[in-house]
């Protein structure tokens, strides 16, 4: 075992296959992103006169915005809590690429359903690409927990899902300027659709489910992942049963699913709402939109990809614990963006409101290296599972955040009735940040492996819910 070790310590060559899943699995969250957060700027073009320079494009006298705005999520909740088993049983691989194929066609399908069908015609598009998208958080979290060594998950895991931020951008720019030009609108739809047709043609000849199963990976670098995360004798697609009643009495975990619904309730809020508030509060055209829009997710790109390094720095360097960095990581992530929405709902000007949402956006990327990543730290076996599960709890109360705007701000210029929901948010998001900090571990939880669990019970080996400290040590 140590000769491995000591044979694998610089993780094979310098290419590096993991590297290019983590690659793939990012532009995976940015595309799949941006299908999702077109329709949030589209819209308003789609419900108002003069916004494209050509006056062919149509237009729709829509007064349920907010119900096709949230039909995305109805479907999304659902597959969730399943997906992550499908992914342990066949494999992440097909299963990503039907899913983004899936959302790819019904992005594309989307300006002929509402010619034909109008408001019901968007509404199914969006089951329907919810249906699939529903597949891939539980999905990534499945390949980064075979794929991802434990001393660089936090960065890996900030690098993959920065590609929401980036696909967030992506879309409020694109669909914004599209909109806005005589293409209008169905154009937005069409260009995001035909990205996630071009990603399936690179994954299906990229990726693998696992680095056992890859066909030019190194013997160095799969013993090196392997190794680093206790699986070198260990197969995950042999073993099908799942240890359910230990899962759902671990308290770690179900602090990650508290957590996983104030971070779900905030981002929906912010990214299906903003769009509106921005227009109809603030007085922005969509262009202008699209850019107030975009500015807080490019500062959530930056600090994305800063806050992954530094966790790793923090932790290997011994500055804080593993699970104290997490709950560090987490708090930014929440306590930040809770301050700055209190403040967001009594801000008039225009670029103080910007500065806020700036701040309030940059911090959530902090969430990637705090209950996210935690995932991986109690299980890496079960991650896709028990991400599928607690993504799905959390967007499955988040389909609440569209609906209460609906019911809760019938005049949409009313700044007086978003500051209730601003404040309402603040408050779900500190409460769920303040569970998570209380309950929250980073060590490998014993039912993660339970082969090992009865080797550890025979050799009389603590077993009360942690392994113990040595191979706890091996894995850090």
């Amino acid at each position: 075992m140590q000769g491995d070790r000591a044979a694998t310590r610089d993780g094979g060559p310098l290419f590096k296959v993991r590297y290019v899943q983590v690659v793939l699995l990012f532009f995976l969250m940015t595309i799949a992103f941006s299908i999702r957060m077109t329709l949030s700027v589209a819209i308003v073009a789609m419900t108002h006169n003069g916004t494209s320079s050509n006056p062919d494009v149509p237009t729709y006298e829509w007064k349920n915005t907010n119900i096709i705005l949230s039909s995305f999520f109805w479907s999304y909740a659902i597959t969730q809590f399943f997906a992550g088993h499908m992914a342990q049983v066949y494999g992440p691989k097909w299963l990503l690429a039907t899913a983004m194929l899936a959302n790819a066609l019904a992005s594309i399908a989307i300006p002929s359903f509402v010619n034909y069908f109008g408001a019901n015609g968007v509404i199914t598009c969006r089951i329907f690409q919810g249906l699939f998208q529903g597949f891939m958080l539980p999905l990534t979290h499945n390949m980064l927990g075979r794929w991802a060594p434990s001393h660089e998950n936090s960065w890996i895991n900030a690098t993959v899902y920065t590609g929401c931020s980036v696909g967030g951008i992506i879309a409020m720019l694109f669909t914004g300027y599209l909109s806005a030009s005589p293409l209008g609108w169905p154009s937005a739809f069409y260009f995001f659709g035909t990205l996630g047709l071009i990603w399936c043609l690179f994954w299906t000849c990229l990726s693998a489910d696992s680095p056992a199963t890859h066909k030019t990976i190194t013997t160095e670098e799969r013993k090196y992942i392997e190794i680093s995360l206790g699986q070198e004798n260990d197969h995950m697609m042999e073993e099908k049963s799942i240890p359910w009643k230990a899962i759902f009495t671990s308290v770690p975990y179900w602090a990650i699913i508290i957590a996983a619904v104030g971070e779900s309730w905030g981002s929906t809020l912010l990214g299906t709402e903003l769009p509106t508030y921005l227009s109809s509060v603030v007085g922005l055209d969509i262009e202008e939109s699209s850019w107030y829009s975009a500015a807080p997710t490019i500062g959530s790109i930056i600090f994305g990809l800063l806050f992954g390094p530094l966790a790793d720095y923090v932790i290997k360097n011994q500055y804080a614990s593993r699970v104290n960095a997490r709950r560090i990581f987490h708090g930014i992530g929440c306590f930040v963006p809770a301050l700055m929405m209190v403040c967001l709902s009594y801000v008039e000007d225009k670029y103080a409101i910007v500065t806020l949402l700036i701040t309030a956006v940059s911090a959530t990327a902090a969430l990637n290296c705090g209950h996210w990543v935690n995932l991986i730290d109690i299980s890496p076996r079960y991650s896709g599972i028990l991400a599928g599960i607690a993504n799905g709890a959390g967007q499955f109360v988040a389909i609440l955040a569209p609906l209460l705007v609906h019911f809760i701000v019938n005049d949409e210029a009313n700044r007086a009735l978003w500051r209730t929901i601003f404040i309402l948010a603040a408050f779900i998001y500190a409460s769920t940040a303040t569970f998570f900090i209380a309950f929250a571990s980073a060590e490998r939880q014993w039912w993660d492996n339970q082969r090992r669990q009865v080797k550890n019970q025979k050799e009389g080996a603590n077993t009360n819910g942690y392994y113990n400290q040595s191979f706890e040590r091996d894995n850090c």
